[in-house]
């Protein structure tokens, strides 16, 4: 496992890449990553037929019912990988946040004042687009409210400062070129900014989690996309 320094490329509106600057055995990853996302998704849901209009469906650990489709469009999560009893698999994501971190102290020497908002971290899950799956435009902060209700239920999103991306395959502009590892499509598109940034492995990308850096995530069109997303936050904790 190697990390590079490498200067930070300042993409615009806060959003900022650091290239290539981690160096893993991208196979291993990718192939953990893959059993850590289905062993996850197993624990999460079973397939199932509503009995009312027998369409398939999913359902989820605490019997609730979810129409099939939707679930399928929506990525994939590894949520626990830092509670796994296996050393090996924590000393890589371990690895991976004392990356980020360093990272970030150079994001701070671009944008000071981003040093004093953050106190805390959420430490990162890897997420998963397979096929036709993409994220539709929101912002990290986003807490859904309603008018009329008194406070949205759940207001974790409210604390976060700053959004980390860590890229663990690359995305590719041709079918031609889809080798099993990479994926077709899935750029990250910055809604307000304009920038479509197109995801190469070992880049970690930066940028604020407010509305101002709303993106999406574009239609993956061939193989699986892999990200560790995790954020910089503030706040008194949950």
């Amino acid at each position: 496992m190697i990390f590079n320094k490498v200067e930070p490329k300042h993409l615009g509106g806060g959003v900022v890449v650091f290239e290539g600057c981690l160096d893993l055995d991208w196979q291993n990853l990718l192939d953990r990553s893959n059993d850590l996302i289905q062993e996850e998704w197993n624990e999460m849901y079973s397939s199932g037929t509503d009995p009312e209009t027998n369409q398939e469906i999913y359902v989820n650990k605490s019997g609730y019912f979810f129409n099939k489709e939707s679930i399928d469009l929506m990525p994939k999560r590894a949520s626990a990988i830092h509670y796994k009893d296996n050393e090996d698999l924590r000393d890589i994501f371990s690895f991976i946040e004392l990356a980020k971190d360093k990272c970030l102290l150079q994001y701070f020497e671009l944008f000071p004042l981003a040093y004093k908002c953050v106190w805390w971290k959420v430490k990162g899950h890897i997420l998963q687009y397979p096929k036709d799956v993409y994220l539709g435009s929101h912002s990290d902060i986003s807490a859904d409210y309603i008018y009329g209700i008194l406070e949205p239920q759940d207001q974790l999103a409210l604390r976060n400062v700053v959004s980390s991306l860590v890229y663990f395959n690359d995305s590719v502009d041709k079918e031609e070129e889809l080798d099993g590892n990479n994926y077709l499509g899935g750029h990250h598109y910055f809604n307000y900014l304009e920038i479509d940034y197109s995801p190469k492995k070992g880049d970690i990308l930066f940028f604020p989690s407010n509305y101002m850096a709303a993106h999406e995530v574009k239609p993956v069109t061939g193989g699986f996309r892999y990200s560790y997303l995790g954020w910089y936050s503030q706040g008194t904790p949950n």
